[in-house]
């Protein structure tokens, strides 16, 4: 036991015999005994008393002197209210920094709570979406941000990495807007301004488009010139076997200027209308008829169809996907190797598969073969008459459809390209 509850112990008992005795001497020995007990009472009240009311105060402006139990405990309180007073101190410091942090990122950033009701926002979220503190401090965020795909990205932020947006400030400025997990039942959306890198996209687009234009014409002179000297009888024996890989030559960049041209226009981003229905038998059917048209393809090419469910969207577009992932599957399969076409419907969406038995893609090379002109081995695809483009062409008509890509492969064991639609694209008509 600590001295100090030791000696107010002792103190106690000795005053408390010492009341026994007084009272015994007056005959009066339990009135001894009662008066020393109500007065120690009564100091004990009265130093609760002082300690409620100073607390009270929020602060204790005097440490009672004199030895017994009450000091020190003043003496503790006080010394945990400095030490508590000092820790909120040093914490509103921390506030004060990381507030001032926050102001100084060139990103925006926005807290939600899991209503999207906006809880608080740093400097560069107000200048990005045009926020006023009174006004739009627990609005919800889809009132102020109401793109579709702002909102359909708020809704299942699991579906994609982000999402880009015009600014709601006004001018041509863009956002990209990233959702993570934040807190308790709270979201942080991350904002950040990718104008420069929009308005790049769109000159280098442009600029293709133009380029793509401008060499219609004169491959169309050259094509036909070439034509014409091919036909012709007289024409020299030596030079026909140099005017036919001209030919051959003409038709690739042809082919390459077309697939420029589908690309520029298939990059817009915007989604296609659900007002056209495309019936998928037929797209898939054409597709395999082109496939077994080829001088070249696997012996066996089948087509798998589970469902009479179509898709909504634009006919082209889709038999271009169709088309192209076909194509790239039998130029990399061999002879003796298969490719199968097929549609299956379940609780997710619709699902269009090309599966083929060829060479396959290496794991480090399938994040990146959906880039223009990205080639897992240069020669060996241009010998096999590949322009680059096809995979980029499929990914972007798919993402006009809302629909993503899967792709898995491994080398010498083929590969699968699944094309995931959602429920809203299918219909039964």
């Amino acid at each position: 036991m600590p001295k100090v509850w030791s000696w107010t112990l002792f103190r106690y008992g000795a005053a408390i015999v010492a009341g026994g005795c007084v009272g015994l001497l007056y005959g009066r020995l339990t009135l001894g005994l009662l008066s020393v007990a109500l007065g120690l009472l009564v100091w004990q009240l009265y130093n609760l008393y002082r300690l409620e009311r100073w607390l009270a105060a929020g602060q204790i402006t005097e440490i009672p002197d004199g030895n017994g139990v009450w000091p020190p405990v003043f003496a503790k309180i006080q010394f945990i209210k400095g030490k508590a007073k000092r820790r909120g101190k040093r914490f509103r410091k921390l506030v004060k920094e990381l507030r001032a942090s926050t102001e100084a990122f060139p990103d925006g950033g926005v807290i939600l709570n899991g209503h999207h009701e906006i809880v608080n926002y740093n400097q560069a979220a107000r200048v990005m979406l045009g926020l006023k503190n009174r006004r739009d401090r627990g609005q919800r965020i889809e009132n102020l941000l109401r793109y579709p795909d702002f909102v359909d990205y708020l809704n299942s932020p699991a579906e994609r990495q982000a999402v880009e947006i015009p600014s709601p400030a006004g001018g041509e400025s863009w956002l990209s807007c990233r959702l993570i997990p934040y807190g308790p039942d709270q979201m942080l959306l991350l904002i950040r301004d990718v104008s420069q890198r929009v308005k790049i996209e769109r000159i280098r687009r442009d600029f293709v488009a133009n380029a793509s234009h401008e060499l219609r014409s004169p491959l169309t002179v050259i094509m036909g010139y070439l034509d014409t000297l091919a036909d012709d009888e007289l024409f020299p024996e030596s030079w026909k076997e140099p005017v036919n890989v001209m030919q051959e030559q003409a038709v690739r960049m042809s082919r390459l200027v077309e697939d420029l041209l589908q690309l520029s226009g298939l990059e817009s981003g915007q989604s296609v209308s659900k007002g056209n229905v495309v019936d998928v038998g037929n797209i898939v059917t054409s597709a395999r008829k082109e496939a077994l048209a080829l001088p070249e393809h696997p012996g066996s090419i089948g087509v798998e169809i589970t469902s009479t469910a179509n898709l909504l969207g634009e006919e082209s577009e889709l038999q271009s996907v169709v088309s192209n992932l076909v194509a790239n599957a039998v130029r990399y399969t061999p002879a003796d190797g298969e490719v199968t076409i097929s549609w299956t419907v379940d609780a997710d969406g619709g699902h269009l598969a090309v599966q083929d038995t060829g060479i396959g893609i290496s794991e480090e090379d399938i994040s990146r073969v959906t880039e223009r002109f990205y080639r897992t081995d240069g020669g060996r695809t241009r010998q096999r008459g590949g322009t680059g483009l096809g995979l980029a062409i499929v990914k972007h008509a798919l993402r006009r459809h809302d629909a993503d890509l899967e792709i898995r492969s491994s080398l010498g064991q083929g590969s699968t390209f699944v094309c995931h639609f959602p429920r809203d694209r299918l219909t039964l008509s």
